[in-house]
C-alpha cells in the first residue's frame, strides 16, 4: 500500500514532495498482459484473507504469496512475528476488512494524473510479483516525466527484503543524486 500511497500524495498540491520512491504503486488499467486479469490478484485475495484471520497459518500463505524464495523467507519465525503485529492492533485489521471486497486498495491512481508529477520517482518491481504486476512500473516509468524503473527478477512484492542490498544501493543512490 506504500506505492499507492506516495503516487496518490504525489498527485497532491504542488511541491509537497522533492523526490519519490515508491515499490508496487497499483494503477486501474487495461489490459493486464503479465499479471491476472478479471478481478483482484491472487495476492490480493490472500491478503485480504490474512487480514481477517491473522493466525500464524494465514500470516504463512500471505508471507508466501509476497516473496519469490518462499524456502528462505517464509519462516515460521518471520509469520508469527507478522501475525502478533497485527493482532497488536485489531482494530486496524477489523477496518481493513470491513472495507471488503474493496480493500485492501480502495481507491487507485488515475492514469490520467500521472503526468502531473514532477518530483523525480523511483519505481522499484520484483518481477515474479503475485500481488501487482510487473507491468505497473512500466506504465508508471512511461508516464511520469521523470522516473525511471528497475525490474528485480527472482523478487516477488518484498524487494525490500528479497533483494535488500540491491534496494537499499538503488535508493540511496537515487536520494543522494535527486
Amino acid at each position: 500500500m506504500g506505492g499507492h500511497t506516495t503516487k496518490r500524495h504525489a498527485n497532491g498540491p504542488p511541491q509537497r514532495e522533492e523526490t519519490e520512491n515508491t515499490m508496487r504503486a497499483p494503477i486501474h488499467h487495461k489490459p493486464i498482459l503479465f499479471g491476472a486479469g478479471g478481478g483482484p490478484s491472487e495476492g490480493l485475495k490472500i491478503m485480504g484473507q490474512a487480514w481477517a484471520d491473522y493466525s500464524p497459518e494465514a500470516m504463512k500463505r500471505l508471507v508466501e504469496i509476497m516473496v519469490f524464495d518462499k524456502e528462505r523467507f517464509a519462516t515460521p519465525e518471520l509469520c508469527r512475528q507478522r501475525s502478533a503485529a497485527v493482532a497488536r492492533r485489531p482494530e486496524h485489521a477489523a477496518n481493513v476488512v470491513k472495507a471488503l471486497p474493496k480493500a485492501p486498495i480502495t481507491v487507485w491512481v488515475e492514469p490520467g494524473r500521472l503526468s502531473e508529477i514532477t518530483a523525480p520517482s523511483l519505481l522499484i518491481h520484483g518481477r515474479d510479483d503475485r500481488v501487482v504486476s510487473f507491468e505497473t512500473a512500466l506504465v508508471l516509468a512511461a508516464n511520469i516525466p521523470d522516473s525511471r524503473a528497475h525490474i528485480i527478477n527472482r523478487c516477488g512484492h518484498w524487494a525490500q527484503l528479497e533483494h535488500a542490498d540491491e534496494f537499499n544501493r538503488l535508493v540511496a543512490d537515487f536520494v543522494r543524486n535527486h
